[in-house]
C-alpha cells in the first residue's frame, strides 16, 4: 500500500460537504506523486485536478463513514455472535488466524508505552461459493448427493489497526484514498502498454507497406491462386492513419502529460467505479451450506467492498481484545526442544 500524507484526514468529525483547501492541496500532491510526476510540469495542474481529487475525497470519507460500529471478534464472540461464526471454521481457526495478522503485531510492537486493551482494524476475506454434493433432510427422509452450494471465507486481513476506532478510521480514509490513486496508476500503466503495442503494430504495418511496394512481400504472390491481383495499398495505408490518429499527435507511444493528466482526473472523478459498497443477504447452516428461508436460520447481512475491476472483499469493522491474540511461535525454542 502506497505511503499517504499522515495529516490528510485529521479531523474525522468534520462531516460538511465541503473540504479544506489544503487538505484538497494535499491530496492533489499525493495523487500526482503516485502516479505522474512530471504533470508538475503543467501551471494548471492543480485547479484541472481541484474537483476530481475533491470528489474521491468525499467519496472515501462517506465510505468509512457509514461503516457500523466495531465489532467483538474473539473465541467468545465465535459463540455468540452469527455476524462472526460463519468468517472461521472453529474456534481454533480463529485464533489461528489472530496470530497470524503481522499488521497487529507490528502495531503492537511500535505501540510507545503501555499497549491498548484492544485494536481496531477492517477484518477483510475473500469470499468463494462452490457447487459440492451432500446430505438434506427431507421430511423423515435423508437424501443423499444433494447438490448444494459453500461459502468459504479465506485469506483472512486486518487493515489500519490501531488502539481507537477514530484513529482506525483515518487510517480507512487513507488506505481508500491511496487504493484510488494506485488505480489511476494502473490506468496509467495500461494505458502506456496500450500506445507501445499500437506503435510495434504500426511500425510493422509500414514496414510491410514499403515491402509490397517493392514487390518484396514474402511468398504471398506466388502462391496466391487470385493471380495478377494487385496489393491493396490503400487499405494498409488506412490502417496506419487509424492508429496514428490513436496515439494522437507526434504519433509517439510515449504518454503526453495532457493526456496523463486527463487519465488521472477521469479515475479520481469516478471513485465509485473503483470503489464502492454492497449488502450481500444470506442464509447459512453450521457447515457454511446455502439454505432456503428457514425460521431457525437468521438472514446474515454482509458488507463487501468492491471495485469495477473485479475485485472484492467481505468486509467487517472489528476489534480485537489484546489478551485474545496469541503468542507468536518461537522457534528458537522449539528446535532446542527437540534437538
Amino acid at each position: 500500500m502506497l505511503r499517504f500524507i499522515s495529516s490528510l484526514f485529521t479531523n474525522p468529525e468534520d462531516k460538511s460537504t465541503r473540504l479544506d483547501e489544503a487538505l484538497i492541496d494535499k491530496a492533489i500532491e499525493r495523487a500526482v506523486s503516485g502516479t505522474d510526476r512530471r504533470l508538475h510540469a503543467l501551471g494548471d495542474y492543480r485547479a484541472r485536478l481541484y474537483g476530481p481529487v475533491e470528489q474521491a475525497v468525499l467519496h472515501v470519507i462517506s465510505l468509512v463513514d457509514a461503516l457500523p460500529p466495531p465489532v467483538e471478534i474473539s473465541p467468545r464472540a465465535f459463540g455468540e455472535d452469527d455476524r462472526i461464526r460463519p468468517f472461521f471454521v472453529s474456534v481454533e481457526h480463529l485464533r489461528e488466524v489472530l496470530g497470524k495478522f503481522n499488521a497487529v503485531s507490528d502495531f503492537l510492537a511500535d505501540v510507545a508505552g503501555p499497549p491498548p486493551d484492544q485494536v481496531f482494524g477492517l477484518l477483510t476475506m475473500a469470499r468463494e461459493e462452490r457447487n459440492v454434493f451432500g446430505m438434506e433432510l427431507d421430511g423423515d427422509s435423508l437424501r443423499r448427493d444433494v447438490l448444494q452450494v459453500a461459502v468459504n471465507f479465506s485469506n483472512h486481513r486486518y487493515l489500519g489497526p490501531t488502539g481507537s476506532e477514530i484513529d482506525t478510521r483515518r487510517e480507512l480514509k487513507k488506505r481508500a484514498f491511496d487504493f484510488l490513486v494506485e488505480k489511476a496508476l494502473e490506468r496509467l500503466a495500461n494505458e502506456r502498454g496500450k500506445r507501445r503495442e499500437l506503435d510495434r503494430q504500426r511500425l510493422f504495418l509500414k514496414q510491410k507497406l514499403n515491402a509490397m511496394r517493392a514487390g518484396q512481400w514474402g511468398l504471398g504472390s506466388m502462391l496466391d491462386d487470385n493471380e495478377g491481383q494487385p496489393p491493396d495499398f490503400a487499405a494498409l495505408e488506412a490502417e496506419i492513419e487509424t492508429i496514428e490518429a490513436e496515439l494522437g499527435l507526434g504519433a509517439s507511444d510515449k504518454l503526453g502529460l495532457e493526456e496523463s493528466l486527463a487519465c488521472v482526473a477521469e479515475t479520481l472523478a469516478r471513485p465509485a467505479d473503483w470503489l464502492a459498497t454492497r449488502q450481500i443477504c444470506l442464509r447459512l447452516d453450521y457447515r457454511g451450506i446455502k439454505v432456503t428461508d428457514s425460521p431457525t436460520k437468521p438472514e446474515l447481512a454482509l458488507t463487501e467492498f468492491f471495485s469495477s475491476t473485479g475485485e472484492c472483499r467481505t468486509i467487517l469493522f472489528g476489534r480485537i481484545a489484546v489478551a485474545d491474540i496469541p503468542e507468536p511461535p518461537d522457534f528458537l525454542n522449539a528446535a532446542k526442544h527437540y534437538l
